[in-house]
């Protein structure tokens, strides 16, 4: 039984990380709110929701063909964003400010073979010709007010 120890040993410490890398090695897909339970004592939880930061030249996961973001915008800042089309022939983008008049729009869309499309308002349905990932760039009209800054929702439906 000796000669077996180290192999017995060694089989338990490989189950125990496999398990622990299954367990705690989750995705956060951006735009999901994710939840954390916090037990304080043995009859009480608290559940603490965190929706993960949006970052620039991030790329976007949707569930179903859907996803909705917010995000926070600096004046004079352009943001890029990316999404994956697999196998729908259109796609509805819309932007939302906090301030319903804030200068912000669709500036370009860019396609996975690098043809750019723009600028546009702030809501588009747009065909895609293509497979693969389309870049969105959001910024302010140059022609229009004072540079947007503050918080904003995208809202995308791939159909």
């Amino acid at each position: 039984m000796k000669k077996y120890r180290p192999i017995i040993i060694l089989s338990i410490a490989i189950g125990a990380i496999i398990i622990y890398c299954m367990t705690s090695n989750q995705t956060i897909s951006i735009g999901e709110t994710t939840q954390k339970v916090v037990k304080k004592d043995s009859s009480m939880q608290e559940i603490a929701l965190a929706t993960p930061k949006i970052m620039n030249n991030s790329e976007l996961k949707l569930i179903h063909g859907k996803g909705e973001f917010e995000i926070e915008k600096e004046a004079k800042e352009q943001q890029t964003f990316s999404f994956r089309n697999d196998s729908s022939s259109s796609v509805f983008i819309q932007i939302i400010p906090q301030d319903k008049l804030g200068n912000i729009r669709i500036n370009q869309l860019i396609s996975p073979n690098n043809e750019k499309d723009g600028p546009f308002g702030q809501e588009i349905n747009y065909d895609l010709n293509e497979k693969g990932l389309y870049q969105i760039r959001i910024g302010e009209s140059l022609m229009q007010g004072d540079p947007f800054e503050g918080k904003y929702t995208l809202k995308l439906q791939l159909k």
